[in-house]
């Protein structure tokens, strides 16, 4: 994720209030992987993994924004 979608407006609410979910990869917590940002007022959901493809995740982004929304 750019330096500028993290400082950008939501386009729900307008909150410029964003939380990172990380996922532990090892059992000390000392190494993380990006796991998701969603807008900490509505839920609206910015970025998944890159690890998923990207047809599959822009489905998976309307999905969850749909229900979060």
């Amino acid at each position: 994720m750019k330096l500028e979608e993290l400082l950008a407006p939501c386009p729900k609410c307008g909150s410029k209030d964003k939380i990172a979910h990380r996922k532990m990869l090892d059992n000390h917590r000392a190494h993380a992987e990006l796991d998701t940002v969603k807008c900490e007022e509505c839920g609206y959901i910015y970025f998944v993994n890159d690890n998923i493809p990207d047809d599959d995740k822009k489905e998976l982004l309307n999905e969850l924004n749909k229900i979060y929304g």
